[in-house]
């Protein structure tokens, strides 16, 4: 009796720790994601940024290829410089496959000229490939 209960509990344990794996590792890369956003706004880096959404990507009501996203954030980059991208705290909610998440933040960017912008992010992002892309979001 005592045997059974015991491998009972280890298969009960097992099985915990073998189900949350599948939602700790899209977490981790989820929140990569944003962190390689932070990232590439401080460096100023349109392509790193363009390259972490899907092609095309919705933004905002149009859909945006690769170059466009890339033009985008090329120009707003140009005649003035990031000082920093204060990130605010990150949600995500994934959906019950965990293929698909929402992701919302908040950030504070500061200009070297101009006023700093308050912004609210939110995302949809999609795993392709075994990573994680910004597939639908409301601003650049």
């Amino acid at each position: 009796m005592k045997r059974i209960i015991l491998i009972t509990s280890s298969m009960a344990i097992l099985l915990m720790l073998l189900s949350g794996c599948f939602f700790i590792d899209p977490m981790v890369k989820v929140t990569k994601l944003v962190s390689d956003f932070k990232k590439y706004w401080e460096d100023e880096n349109a392509v790193g940024l363009a390259g972490l959404y899907t092609d095309p990507a919705l933004i905002n009501t149009a859909m945006k290829s690769y170059s466009q996203i890339k033009d985008a954030y090329s120009s707003r980059f140009e005649g003035r410089d990031v000082i920093f991208f204060n990130r605010g705290d990150v949600e995500v909610d994934f959906n019950v496959g965990a293929t698909e998440a929402t992701v919302e933040f908040s950030a504070v960017i500061d200009w070297t000229s101009g006023p700093g912008d308050d912004r609210i992010y939110s995302w949809t992002v999609k795993k392709l490939s075994g990573n994680w892309f910004i597939s639908r979001s409301n601003e650049y």
